[in-house]
């Protein structure tokens, strides 16, 4: 029979060997490759990324209109009125209900509310006057978008901007 040599001695054997001649070294890591890439890497960002100014930075206006303005002059800007008609047929006027009974085809609280904007655009002498922007539900019915816009035009107005609706 032949002994089969145990293969840790002889590994341990020739450590100690290496070890009694100084041969061992110790591990080493080379950097130089790793710092090339973080290098090429910086440089790409730093060529591709763009500055957003501050805030500070942008030039802005503060008057809406062109040109300088004294301080005896009075800025008035327009106001919105914003009407929505729900899908059950409920008038809302600037997000508070103004005609809640949907059989009625008056709109008599409406009518009262537009005709006040207008009086208010009239004795401010404004030069625009209230934008009234009309936003119905897809639900809604059209006679009820149409006794929306008689009730504009009993009230006197000639502009009106219509939101939401799909194509």
């Amino acid at each position: 029979m032949r002994a089969v040599p145990n293969r840790t001695s002889a590994r341990r054997s020739r450590a100690v060997a290496l070890s009694a001649a100084g041969d061992q070294t110790d591990p080493k890591l080379e950097l130089s490759s790793l710092v090339d890439v973080a290098f090429l890497l910086l440089t790409f960002f730093l060529l591709t990324s763009t500055l957003e100014k501050r805030e500070a930075d942008l030039a802005l206006t503060l008057s809406p209109f062109p040109g300088i303005l004294t301080p005896d002059q009075n800025v008035v800007i327009p106001e919105d009125c914003r009407i929505e008609v729900a899908a059950d047929g409920v008038v809302r006027c600037d997000e508070i209900i103004v005609d809640a009974d949907a059989d009625s085809r008056d709109l008599p609280n409406l009518l009262r509310h537009v005709e006040s904007l207008r009086a208010a655009d009239r004795m401010s002498g404004r030069a625009t006057a209230t934008r009234i922007i009309v936003n119905a539900a897809d639900e809604v019915p059209s006679q009820r978008l149409v006794d929306v816009m008689n009730c504009l035009t009993k009230a006197g107005v000639t502009n009106v901007v219509l939101e939401g609706f799909l194509d």
